[in-house]
């Protein structure tokens, strides 16, 4: 079987990549040939990709070299399945559709959201609408996405598309619940649409690693409005100066000089480190250095990879009750859950922990055992092998929905 996997970055950017990066080798253990198609990026990274440029595009004016470079790969490839990631010009879709069986993870909401993750940048706040006409002013006025209207234009119509076509797709694929449920009432109508939740990578430790000295509190991911990365550095200044404080993944020149306005404001400079992106292998020795992680999002998270990487290296976590985040973050088991934007409840849940430290060995058993029993890889791609057969034309088996 041939699965083509279509996405608009072949780099380590994010929780999307790092995901197929993860599933990429695992579907070839399993037999399958995954080939991709990307938008940007560095094909050196994977064998055998084909590069479209079109697909991090939006607009009508892209949309047909879309749908021509997409239908070039569909020839060279000749897929038996497609599978659809993070992909922004619907003429790729287009062109997958009308070509054979194709798959869609909706891995954030660009599919019912213009702006991909419901949340305005000014004023910073959690949008609740459904997508309709009124969003074409909102992510005007409200910088969901852009200031320009040609731009807007553009993100509109691929969540409407959206919206309009759900039900075209084989199957469509949702990382949590809450996700699932997101997409429901945002007007995505889709019977077949399974809950399949990201599986943890890393290898689960054999139990809880020691705590680290001094208490080290991790941010691990990009630097955005929408991760909240400015309640971490609130938390860790509420904190004693005895916790350390560690960001990783996102930081740019850019990013850097905020965080370190943001560490001067709350008057924990001295505490805070700053890192650029981390390789695997280098967040599995950040998570052995970390007594908590900090989760502070802003947005409905369709799941939250970054959390079950910790949960999995038996580190607790403190996390904002937003979306799927609930289905790892388990109040008093795996961490505990606070309301999004408020730096001291992030810091009062924190210090808790630090000062138990039964309590932390416990959560981190606990977290553990959770990543066994729901998130493991074999599980995850048992389930999408299923998939992948159930939406052949050739076989039909009764379908299953989580």
């Amino acid at each position: 079987m041939t699965v083509l996997h279509v996405n608009e970055h072949l780099a380590h950017k994010g929780g999307v990549e790092t995901y197929l990066f993860g599933l990429l080798p695992r579907l070839r253990e399993r037999g399958v040939e995954p080939v991709v198609a990307y938008g940007d990026g560095d094909s050196s990274l994977y064998a055998p990709s084909h590069h479209a440029p079109a697909l991090g595009t939006v607009g009508l004016w892209a949309e047909a070299r879309a749908r021509t470079q997409m239908e070039t790969i569909l020839q060279a490839v000749a897929p038996d399945v497609i599978h659809i990631h993070n992909v922004q010009n619907v003429g790729a879709l287009q062109a997958s559709l009308a070509y054979g069986p194709t798959v869609l993870t909706t891995h954030d909401y660009r599919w019912v959201c213009p702006a991909n993750n419901f949340f305005h940048a000014r004023p910073q706040s959690v949008c609740e609408r459904t997508c309709g006409p009124g969003c074409f002013a909102t992510t005007l006025t409200k910088r969901c996405v852009t200031p320009r209207p040609q731009y807007a234009a553009g993100f509109y119509r691929r969540a409407r598309w959206g919206v309009e076509h759900a039900a075209d797709f084989a199957r469509v694929l949702a990382p949590s619940r809450g996700a699932r449920a997101k997409y429901e009432q945002s007007g995505f109508q889709k019977a077949d649409m399974d809950v399949l939740p990201y599986f943890c990578a890393p290898a689960p430790a054999a139990a809880p690693r020691p705590l680290p000295e001094p208490p080290t509190i991790t941010y691990l991911g990009r630097i955005a409005a929408n991760k909240g990365h400015e309640y971490f550095v609130e938390a860790l200044g509420a904190l004693p100066n005895g916790v350390q404080g560690r960001m990783v993944g996102g930081v740019t020149d850019e990013a850097a000089a905020q965080l370190r306005g943001l560490a001067a404001r709350y008057a924990c400079a001295d505490r805070l480190s700053l890192h650029g992106w981390a390789s695997q292998a280098e967040i599995i020795t950040v998570l052995e250095g970390t007594s908590v992680l900090v989760f502070p999002s802003l947005w409905p998270e369709t799941l939250g990879l970054v959390g079950l990487e910790a949960l999995s290296q038996g580190v607790p976590v403190v996390a904002s009750e937003v979306g799927g985040v609930r289905e790892w973050c388990h109040e008093g088991e795996t961490g505990y859950g606070v309301p999004p934007a408020d730096g001291p409840a992030i810091a009062e849940r924190v210090a808790h922990l630090l000062g138990d430290e039964d309590r932390l060995r416990a959560f981190g058993a606990r977290g553990i055992e959770l990543v066994e029993e729901r998130f493991r890889p074999t599980q995850h791609v048992d389930r999408l092998l299923r998939i992948y057969r159930q939406v052949q034309p050739s076989v039909q088996p009764a379908s299953s929905h989580a």
